[in-house]
């Protein structure tokens, strides 16, 4: 018997389901990304399907695929591509078998997504061609060179992003302030001006003055929606909304400009600046809606109530408005906050009860009872009664608190601190210098620049300390000037506004007696067993 002839042919190293046989076609296709959608560009995808679709069909082992494209996206995040990502998917279900590519940084930018899909494609038998670079991932060595060719791609990528970084800090340096007026209420933009839109303004205005009043951020959301006002977007306003309006500085006629930023050129998502890159801000580079001044103080009682805020199980919580008494109460004995709750009679009428926080998780915590909400307030009227019997005394006590406040407290100038770091960063520049011209050694340097950064950290953060000083010291002659007018007015009964502006604290000594802490530096103690 006549024994055949052995025939050997080299099967590729990765041979995987995709993968055709030595005689069957491969199904070819290709993949454009284009930055625009111009036909005269060079890279624009007519020219690309035109060119790609001719050269596949002239091959008698391929079978044309249509290809797949995306328009004006960037390259830097293959799954911000959804073509890019249907392509993917089909190689996996065995419809392509090679993707024809104009170059590595048409297919994507960063190193980590070129080899990431690369490499899972080569698993399942796909194969790449980039034209430019003339590369086939599944030719020997076409990895490492590759490896090489991407990152040359992702740096292309960084590059641009330094640049578009590079003309961000540019326009901060300018005092260029951009207001988004399609979203944010008050302003309209006029050439290259802004302008002021009165109506809504009065709107930015109502929250500002409703938020110092007292208010929470849940009722001002609630009075607007209840007036029919809406949001620049046209829906309904809600707390996290008025948060951010009243977070907003640009409504003073100052801005921060660069508030967020991206902590590389991949990512996507900006963060918020906590100091990692640079920061600007620009006075008057607007026309203003609120004063700094009331700006000031509403930061201020955002914090002031952050501390008042209390719960049954943990002594914080949410601030709230609908009890006057919320965050007042303090207990004699622990220290501890008071919330309310009811307790029901008999008759089923319900009966208002303060409470100490740490009495009611544990009574072996604090032995202080529940004090009657009708007990305080009954009590807070006899204070002002006493408050209006000796009217006299009270307004001279109240007046030089007042005064000696409002004449002694001066508000420090951070101007001298700016300068300090203006200086600093003179002398950073003079070692910078100093160690180009080879006066001073790279060790040498590098120790004076850390002291040097040190030195600026640190009167950076006086600014911070003293703009805050100044703001709560806006915020208590604010308060002061406020009891002076309830004062001068006439105190005959229960008021929440004016009970908020006279009473600073209620110190719960027993369930029957009281300390009042005014405002305005008084203290007078209530028992309701005394007439």
């Amino acid at each position: 018997m006549q024994t055949k002839e052995k025939v050997v042919q080299e099967i590729p190293i990765l041979y995987r389901a995709n993968m055709t046989s030595i005689t069957e076609k491969e199904n070819v296709t290709y993949y454009a990304r284009v930055s625009t959608d111009l036909d005269e560009q060079e890279d624009s995808y007519e020219l690309q399907k035109e060119y790609f679709e001719e050269l596949i069909r002239s091959n008698p082992k391929w079978n044309y695929v249509e290809g797949y494209a995306d328009y004006g996206l960037s390259g830097t995040k293959a799954e911000h591509r959804p073509e890019f990502m249907r392509m993917i998917e089909d190689c996996k279900k065995g419809k392509i078998n090679k993707i024809l590519v104009k170059s590595i940084s048409r297919f994507a930018r960063n190193t980590v997504d070129t080899l990431k899909y690369v490499r899972e494609l080569r698993e399942i038998g796909v194969s790449i061609y980039f034209e430019t670079q003339n590369i086939d991932t599944m030719s020997p060595g076409g990895e490492v060179l590759l490896t090489i060719l991407a990152a040359m791609a992702e740096q292309e990528s960084r590059t641009i992003s330094s640049n578009v970084k590079w003309s961000y800090e540019k326009r901060f340096k300018d005092g260029k302030v951009i207001i988004n007026t399609a979203k944010q209420l008050g302003y309209k933009k006029v050439g290259d001006e802004y302008e002021i839109v009165e109506s809504e303004a009065e709107i930015v205005r109502r929250i500002f003055r409703e938020y110092i009043s007292g208010l929470s951020v849940r009722q001002i959301a609630t009075n607007l929606n209840n007036d029919g006002i809406k949001t620049k977007l046209g829906s309904t306003w809600s707390p996290s909304a008025i948060e951010r309006l009243l977070d907003n500085e640009k409504y003073t006629g100052n801005a921060i400009l660069g508030k967020t930023f991206k902590q590389d050129v991949l990512d996507k998502a900006r963060q918020k600046n906590k100091g990692q890159a640079k920061m600007f801000y620009v006075t008057n580079s607007h026309p203003e809606i609120i004063s700094k001044e009331l700006f000031d103080m509403v930061q201020a009682e955002k914090k002031r109530r952050i501390s008042l805020r209390s719960s049954a199980n943990t002594g914080r919580g949410k601030y709230s408005y609908k009890y006057p008494l919320s965050g007042v109460l303090v207990c004699g004995e622990c220290g501890g906050k008071l919330r309310r709750y009811g307790r029901v009679k008999a008759d089923g009428t319900k009966v208002p009860l303060w409470i100490c926080v740490e009495h009611q998780k544990n009574i072996n915590n604090c032995s202080m009872k529940a004090v009657k909400e009708e007990d305080i307030i009954n009590l807070y009227l006899s204070v002002l009664k006493d408050l209006k019997e000796n009217i006299d005394e009270i307004k001279d006590v109240v007046y030089k608190n007042v005064s000696e406040e409002l004449t002694s407290s001066v508000i420090t100038d951070v101007g001298v601190y700016e300068h300090q770091i203006k200086e600093k960063r003179k002398e950073i520049m003079e070692i910078f210098k100093k160690k180009n011209d080879g006066l001073i050694t790279v060790k040498e340097y590098e120790e004076k620049y850390k002291t040097i950064s040190e030195a600026i950290m640190k009167l950076e953060e006086k600014i911070l300390e003293v703009n805050a000083e100044n703001a709560n010291l806006k915020n208590t002659k604010a308060r002061l000037s406020k009891i002076k007018e309830v004062i001068d007015g006439t105190l005959v009964s229960y008021d929440d506004g004016s009970f908020r502006i006279i009473v600073d604290t209620i110190k719960v000594i027993s369930q029957k007696e009281l300390e009042f802490q005014l405002s305005c530096g008084i203290n007078i103690t209530k028992n309701t067993l005394k007439p």
